[in-house]
């Protein structure tokens, strides 16, 4: 007869730790790839004109001109 203490076949025990291991990280790229997909909708493309052309340092020279 069985006890209520027993503890499950180890099998068991690696199938649970498999399954959620699986759920985790295709649920953090599922996350992933939707927010990825969701700022490409949002964003307009490189390169396209916009209201504010030339924002923050994009067009600053690199090097210093020498004096």
């Amino acid at each position: 007869m069985k006890n209520d203490d027993d503890e499950p076949p180890v099998w068991v025990t690696v199938l649970k730790l498999v399954v959620i291991a699986v759920v985790l990280i295709g649920g953090t790229g599922l996350a992933l790839w939707y927010v990825d997909q969701w700022q490409s909708r949002s964003q307009p493309p490189p390169g396209s004109s916009s209201d504010v052309s030339g924002w923050g340092i994009v067009h600053d020279d690199p090097l210093r001109p020498h004096r």
